[in-house]
């Protein structure tokens, strides 16, 4: 079954890495991860979309990492879901009013263009995405780049996690991978 995962993640070289090497190391299909900064400095906030069945097992493994402060699993809670692609559609002239029309009937908007070619954004869900690049398929062949889903849950406080201070954090880092506590 397909989970979104949201977690918290410290800003160290390397940190991402782990997280994607114990999915794969557990065969997991990764559908998208995006990562951005969070509202604490020095904290990362990242959004998994990654098949599990045992996704309590996963959470778990996911946690003993040392890198990862919190993660929460908003499959079934409400959340909100977007995404951004950017679509270029090879088209010649008389073609770019259709085109128009599309992309205005999506919400999205035309962000460049050559003689030969549109460029297209658009911010909405990922099934809508889907939809709105399958109609301009029909118009002329397409390049698509998306951005890899963003989620954030609507219930529940904003969580607090300070950041550690750069000292402490390069000691705590290095005294738990000797094992000295």
């Amino acid at each position: 079954m397909r989970h979104t995962l949201i977690a918290l993640v410290e800003d160290r070289p390397g940190a991402l890495n782990r997280i994607l090497g114990l999915l794969r190391g557990r065969g997991l299909g990764l559908h998208s991860i995006a990562v951005g900064d969070s509202e604490t400095p020095g904290v990362k906030r990242a959004t998994v979309l990654v098949d599990t069945e045992s996704v309590e097992q996963t959470i778990k493994q996911l946690n003993r990492l040392i890198e990862v402060l919190e993660v929460t699993d908003v499959t079934n809670a409400e959340y909100v879901v977007r995404e951004t692609a950017l679509v270029k559609i090879h088209a010649p002239e008389p073609r770019r009013d259709e085109i128009k029309t599309v992309a205005d009937g999506f919400g999205a908007r035309i962000v460049g263009s050559s003689p030969q070619t549109v460029v297209v954004e658009m911010t909405d869900t990922p099934d809508r995405l889907g939809e709105m690049i399958a109609r301009v398929m029909a118009i002329g062949a397409c390049e698509t780049m998306r951005s890899g889903s963003l989620a954030m849950a609507l219930a529940g406080p904003a969580p607090r996690v300070p950041a550690p201070a750069p000292e402490d954090a390069t000691r705590v880092w290095w005294s738990q991978a000797d094992g000295i506590s």
